[in-house]
C-alpha cells in the first residue's frame, strides 16, 4: 500500500460535519469526480456515507479506512458472508466492511446474523490479483458511472 500524502494525512484527523457536508455537495450535488481516498488514494471505492438515523461519515470500499465527522478514523475489516444470495461486484464477492467493535452483522441479502471472524477475508488492497485492481484510476465521474453500471448490485453508483 502507498503511504499516504501528508495532506492525506492532515485530512485524515480532522473531519467535521462541515466536511462532510462540502464533499457531500461536490459530489452528489455539483457531480464532481470522486475525490481519491485519503489513505490508499484509490479512486471509485471512497466517498461521504450516510446511515439512519442520521450517521454520516466517509468510507473507502477498496482499503477500508472509515471515519465518522468528529471520530478518529478507523480500519474496518473486510468480510464476505457465504450465503447463496451473496452478489459479486466487478467479479469478485461484495465486501461488508464491518466495524473492529462488531462481532456480528446481518447479511443484508439472506437476513440471517454473520459472525464476523468466520466471514473475514483480505481486503482488496492486499491482494494485488483482485478484480478491483482492475478499476480504472483517473477517470471522470461519468466513466465511474457506467463502469459501475455493469454489475446489478451497485445500480451504478460510483462509490460501492
Amino acid at each position: 500500500m502507498r503511504r499516504a500524502s501528508r495532506k492525506s494525512q492532515v485530512s485524515m484527523l480532522t473531519y467535521s460535519r462541515e466536511n462532510w457536508d462540502l464533499e457531500t455537495y461536490e459530489v452528489f450535488g455539483e457531480g464532481r469526480d470522486p475525490n481519491p481516498c485519503p489513505l490508499c488514494e484509490r479512486i471509485g471505492f471512497y466517498g461521504p456515507r450516510i446511515e439512519e438515523p442520521g450517521r454520516r461519515y466517509r468510507q473507502c470500499r477498496f482499503c477500508g479506512f472509515t471515519q465518522d465527522i468528529d471520530q478518529e478514523p478507523e480500519q474496518y475489516r473486510p468480510a464476505v458472508h457465504d450465503c447463496t444470495d451473496w452478489p459479486e461486484v466487478a467479479r469478485a464477492p461484495y465486501i461488508w466492511w464491518a466495524s473492529p467493535s462488531v462481532s456480528t452483522f446481518r447479511c443484508p441479502f439472506c437476513q440471517q446474523r454473520a459472525v464476523v471472524s468466520r466471514c473475514l477475508t483480505a481486503r482488496p488492497i492486499d491482494q494485488h490479483d483482485h478484480s478491483l485492481w482492475k478499476v480504472p484510476q483517473g477517470r471522470k465521474r461519468s466513466y465511474y458511472l457506467r463502469f459501475w453500471e455493469n454489475w446489478e448490485f451497485t445500480k451504478g453508483r460510483v462509490f460501492l
